[in-house]
């Protein structure tokens, strides 16, 4: 911390007040808790929201939590917080069928996942690990589930029938790659940068790349704004408040060229610890976009479709119900 001298006490007061009168003017703004997961990039908008004032920019207080992949859904459903900005539209499906009234009404992350091999892997396509040992943190997590998908329809063989999985966290899954215990891993960044890194590896499959040019131009967002109905229809301001905040997030972002991804507060809050493991995030950033703001009925539409053949597979939903996904606009009317 940095301490300054005033060069007299009617400086110091002015000083005082002007800070009295910031935390008098957030304490007046509407709050609202949003969530993403910690260590992954998903969380990067929300770090930026807080660190740079863009919620008191846009009229919220906000208060930005960032939770392990285990129980973040449940947090959110239980109604510990408004807004999840680090869960899939599998989620949402599974969570609508289950009762819960909650909805996803912006796009968050493209695909910033895949599978990664280590430095002298001698695979090529996902094909070439049919019978090896491969990591995963869950079958059903969103990006097991899309992973899968995508393999089946580009080569057509189901992974959870052809590799040998071994499951543990998103985090740990780099050490197993390390280590040599597994010939890949399932994993979304940043912990595929740490990955690449550590074992001089590289993607096999990035799933962002691989759908978009299997499907000509659509792929998935991997996750989403996702908030309860009830919270939407009471405070139709604030999801538009929080919209454009993410909005000028990723402005920032993508004008900075990732740059902004070396700020100290977005480091620390990543645990990146090495520079090497930095560069590679940034890198990766710029060779597929981590974040998109395209909510358009075209792409709506398409991620519909993805929905009904994981339905049609059957593995963890039957049906696409309504209003996974909706529009402000449409649900909540124009802004007033």
């Amino acid at each position: 911390m940095i301490f300054r001298t005033f060069p007299n006490a009617g400086a110091a007061a002015l000083v005082s007040l002007g800070m009295a009168a910031g935390l008098a003017q957030a304490e007046d703004l509407p709050k609202v808790t949003l969530q993403a997961l910690a260590g992954s990039v998903g969380g990067v908008p929300m770090m930026i929201m807080e660190n740079e004032g863009l919620d008191e920019k846009y009229g919220f207080d906000g208060t930005f939590e960032f939770l392990p992949h285990e129980g973040a859904f449940q947090n959110f459903l239980m109604g510990k917080s408004q807004i999840s900005m680090d869960n899939d539209i599998l989620g949402v499906s599974i969570a609508r069928d289950e009762g819960f009234e909650v909805s996803a009404f912006y796009p968050v992350g493209n695909l910033y996942l895949g599978i990664v091999v280590p430095g002298g892997s001698e695979a090529q396509t996902p094909e070439d690990l049919i019978g090896k040992k491969v990591g995963h943190f869950g079958a059903d997590s969103g990006t097991t589930t899309f992973l899968r998908l995508i393999v089946q329809e580009i080569y057509g063989f189901d992974v959870l029938e052809e590799y040998e999985f071994s499951q543990v966290g998103p985090a740990a899954l780099v050490n197993l790659l390390e280590a040599g215990e597994v010939d890949a891993i399932f994993d979304f960044e940043s912990f595929v940068s740490e990955a690449i890194t550590r074992t001089d590896g590289r993607y096999l499959l990035q799933a962002h790349q691989a759908y978009s040019e299997f499907t000509g131009g659509f792929a998935p967002w991997i996750t989403n704004m996702v908030a309860q109905d009830a919270w939407l229809q009471e405070n139709p301001e604030l999801a538009y408040a929080v919209r454009d905040a993410y909005d000028e997030a990723i402005r920032m972002l993508e004008d900075s060229d990732y740059e902004i991804l070396r700020k100290p507060y977005i480091r620390e809050n990543l645990g990146i610890t090495s520079d090497a493991v930095l560069d590679t995030m940034i890198e990766n950033g710029k060779a597929t976009p981590y974040f998109t703001s395209d909510w358009s009925a075209e792409k709506i539409g398409q991620a519909e479709e993805f929905l009904q053949k994981l339905a049609e597979d059957g593995t963890l939903i039957q049906n696409v119900p309504d209003d996974v996904m909706i529009t402000l606009e449409d649900y909540l009317g124009p802004r007033s």
